[in-house]
């Protein structure tokens, strides 16, 4: 039935949804990261954020590695056929409690969905937000440098000579 053939006493149903149920942990340890991520950024807390952003790579890498275990799984139950999560129980049978992991693991990836574009909204936000001040700040700076040339125009000096300042540098 759902039992490989190397291992006989391995449960292999049992092993998929123990994976879903990790799956879905590892989402929701992504949404915290997500959530840690925007409060840094709303609070302008640079290690905040760094961190924040180190645990949602973490959290991602953990749960491609999580969702190849499982096709895995799910590969050898279905001898090699590829097959989704809704269509495991044709393969094995009835498995208590995985129609609701099933479900529980689908609101969860679409609430990380939401919090992601929530939180690429935030950076987006942040970054634009950081470049209109970088831009009126240099903006502000490349004002000041025009001033230069005033002086030299009405002390008769000519532009293209310059003064020696500092004859001991």
């Amino acid at each position: 039935m759902a039992e490989s053939v190397s291992n006989p006493t391995r449960n292999l149903p049992a092993e998929i949804l123990q994976s879903i149920v990790g799956e879905r942990h590892l989402l929701q340890l992504l949404r915290a990261a997500l959530e840690r991520q925007r409060a840094g950024v709303a609070g302008g807390d640079t290690a905040a954020i760094e961190l924040a952003s180190q645990a949602v790579a973490s959290a991602a890498l953990t749960l491609d590695a999580a969702r190849r275990r499982r096709e895995e799984l799910m590969n050898v139950v279905s001898h090699g056929t590829p097959i989704r999560l809704d269509a495991l129980e044709a393969y094995t049978g009835n498995i208590p409690g995985l129609a609701e992991a099933r479900a529980a693991l689908r609101n969860e990836a679409e609430s990380v969905v939401a919090d992601l574009s929530l939180t690429q909204d935030v950076l987006q936000g942040a970054m634009r937000a950081g470049n209109a001040y970088l831009q009126s700040l240099f903006a502000s700076v490349a004002e000041a440098s025009n001033s230069y040339s005033g002086p030299l125009a009405t002390s008769g000096a000519s532009a293209s000579g310059g003064y020696l300042v500092n004859r001991t540098a």
